[in-house]
């Protein structure tokens, strides 16, 4: 046969028949638990069970009547199994009823061979897989199945045959319609709507040795998937339909025909998956049957495809964990020096000034590293807006520089801006957009070598009044450059440069992949592009620039306001926290008072009558929130009330204003947006967030 091979479809699935037309199987065993432990594998599988406790038993069973299988216990008193399958084989009735022999004792290979000696088919050892007793017995029971149905049509030929030749006058358009209607009965079943039946015939030599095999018969389903007609195909050899595959399949019919057992492998032809079922039919024929499991082989390759996944992301995750680790622990380090030597610095001023600059950095890469982890959050969640509002192409450039000048200074580097339209105004949240550029600042001052250059340039594209003006901003740099295989995963999230060319504080690799969406979210693009290892990298913005964005509107002349004469508390459990906060705040211009817990703050307000509460949330005992319904409700609305936490989700953010709170504020806290802060709640009435 030309295709792989696949088991017939078992007749129990169709519907319920009689005890007593069931196909039964002979349990022989001489411990009764064991049969029931039969009986229930066999359960399912549309069969009658008949027991035997012994060998003698067994064989009355037969002498009254048929069974399609044989399950045998080799090791019983009196009569063994070896014994009971010779006097079953040398009875003429029974010596094709299949026998598999089951043992716990003789399991060696001589016990295997003897066994097949004594006319099994099968040679089981216990404990038994009961998936693979109940496909066996269900194989073989289907095989008696249509074996005794291919009989049952010989019979009824033979009958009609007889009947044609004794009144072939007189009969002969009834014995012509009752021959159709057994073929058709023959067709049904051939012709199986699921599966791919061909019949072969061994062609022999001389001597009895099989050449090749021709085809006899094949259903519609064959037909069509050889691509031949009946006359084209019927006849044929097997080496002229699959000359690649005709040695193969020409040796392992034979063996199937000489062991006259069943033959079960799955196999790849057309581009179809097979599961393929030989067994003999008579002395030179064979019954080739497949079955099409290409869908089940796909959704096993997908469950195996999914579970690899999953190992990939596990380890993907511990690698993060490792990398976030190390990044964390970094900036600490040079932090924790710092303590040190600040407690020696009341006298020498010189180390306060080299100390403070170094702590301020280390803080604020530890503050962006936290940043970036929660902006990652907000961004895969979905719960990240854009605050839109005209502001100028040179601000947000401008901005971007600043940010990153310490680590340009630092690694001497010579940047250069080239913007054809500084002053163009562009409808963005000026923020987010500033922290995409600035990534990538920061990602080129990174890979950069000491003493380098980059490039950062900015022009308005236009093409026809139709057409949107579109900004072309790009940062180029001659730093290390990215391999050519690397390419298309640098905006994933938590890709990481190659080990070696990473810097001692290389990030958690999540700085491209906000970027990227941040400017998806801005109805933009963002791509890289390298020549290679060595070569340098540059990063390109493309986004929309329309022309009628209205300008940002001139500010006023008026003298910024500050913070003088301000009456601030400042409730912290955390008391290095508060006394910092106090310091900041004095420094201001403010008046502050400090409580380390809520019932304090509320005992000292009554004294200090406070403008503005700095209160933290997760205080034990009177946490913040509960200290704020409080305060509210002896006050009213007279005092602000500012939340200060470490926990910034947009949750926290609506925990704290359906508190009372005015607005809320993430540790940790900058000057400059306190400051901000405090300042727009004296002016707006309206709570902020």
């Amino acid at each position: 046969m030309i295709f792989p091979e696949s088991p017939p479809a078992l007749s129990s699935a169709s519907a319920p028949v009689a005890e007593s037309e069931r196909p039964r199987v002979l349990l022989v065993d001489d411990q009764p638990a064991r049969l029931l432990t039969y009986e229930s594998v066999l359960e399912g599988v549309g069969v009658a069970c008949v027991r035997a406790l012994s060998g003698r038993e067994a064989l009355e069973h037969l002498l009254q009547q048929e069974f399609a299988v044989i399950l045998l216990d080799v090791s019983m008193p009196e009569m063994d199994g070896f014994e009971t399958a010779r006097l079953i084989r040398d009875h003429r009735r029974f010596e094709r009823t299949p026998i598999i022999f089951v043992t716990g004792v003789h399991v060696s290979e001589l016990d295997a061979l003897r066994g097949y000696e004594a006319g099994a088919i099968d040679y089981i050892s216990v404990p038994l897989v009961p998936e693979i007793l109940r496909s066996k017995v269900a194989l073989l029971v289907e095989l008696y199945r249509r074996r005794r149905q291919l009989e049952g049509l010989n019979r009824d030929l033979e009958r009609a045959r007889t009947a044609l030749e004794s009144e072939r006058a007189k009969n002969l358009a009834a014995v012509r319609r009752d021959l159709d209607r057994y073929e058709l009965q023959y067709r049904a079943i051939f012709e199986h709507p699921l599966e791919l039946t061909i019949v072969l015939e061994a062609e022999r030599s001389p001597e009895g040795a099989v050449l090749d095999w021709r085809y006899v018969d094949a259903n519609q389903n064959a037909l069509r998937f050889l691509d031949h007609e009946r006359d084209t195909l019927i006849g044929r050899r097997l080496s002229e339909i699959v000359p690649d595959r005709a040695a193969r399949l020409t040796e392992l019919y034979a063996r199937v025909l000489r062991e006259r057992t069943p033959h079960q492998y799955e196999s790849w032809f057309a581009g179809t998956d097979l599961l393929v079922c030989l067994f003999p039919m008579g002395d030179s024929t064979i019954v080739s049957s497949a079955l099409d499991i290409t869908a089940r082989k796909r959704a096993e390759s997908e469950a195996q495809r999914l579970l690899e996944a999953h190992r990939a992301a596990d380890r993907r995750k511990d690698e993060f964990i490792a990398m976030l680790a190390h990044e964390l622990r970094n900036p600490l380090v040079p932090i924790r020096t710092g303590i040190e030597l600040l407690r020696s610095a009341c006298e020498r001023p010189d180390i306060l000034e080299t100390v403070r600059p170094m702590m301020e950095r280390q803080v604020a890469h530890m503050v962006r590293l936290i940043d970036d982890l929660l902006d990652v959050s907000r961004i895969t969640s979905g719960r990240i807006e854009l605050r839109r509002q005209p502001v100028t192409l040179s601000s947000l450039v401008g901005t971007a520089v600043e940010a990153n000048s310490a680590a340009i200074r630092a690694a001497g580097l010579d940047v250069t801006v080239n913007l054809s339209e500084p002053q163009w105004v562009l409808n963005v949240d000026p923020t987010r957009l500033t922290q995409v550029i600035s990534n990538l600042v920061q990602n080129a001052v990174k890979f950069s070598p000491r003493g380098g250059r980059i490039d950062i340039r900015a022009t308005i594209e236009t093409a026809g009044s139709a057409r949107t003006p579109e900004l072309i901003l790009t940062v180029t740099d001659a730093g290390i450059g990215i391999a050519e295989s690397m390419l298309p995963r640098v905006f994933e999230l938590f890709w990481q440069a190659e080990p070696g060319a990473r810097s001692s504080q290389s990030g958690l690799g999540v700085g491209l992949a906000i970027a990227r969406r941040l400017v998806e979210m801005h109805g933009g693009s963002i791509a890289v592009r390298s020549e290679g290892t060595g070569c340098g990298s540059e990063f390109t913005i493309r986004l929309p620039a329309p022309r009628d964005v209205l300008g940002a509107q001139a500010a006023g002349a008026e003298n910024r306001p500050t913070l003088a004469a301000l009456k601030v508390l400042v409730v912290d459990d955390n008391r290095d926290a508060a006394d910092v906060m106090a310091v900041l705040l004095r420094s201001l211009g403010s008046q502050v008072q400090v409580a380390y817990d809520g019932l304090q703050a509320i005992a000292s307000i009554d004294e200090s009558r406070p403008d503005l509460v700095l209160l933290d949330i997760g205080m034990p005992g009177m946490d913040g929130h509960e200290t704020c319904r409080r305060i509210r409700a002896q006050h009213g609305a007279r005092i602000k009330l500012i939340a200060v936490s470490g926990w910034g989700q947009e949750q926290d953010k609506q925990a704290a204003c359906e508190a009372g709170f005015d607005a809320h504020l993430t540790k940790p806290v900058e000057a400059e947006r306190l400051e901000g802060l405090i300042l727009g709640l004296s002016r707006n009435k309206n709570k902020v967030k």
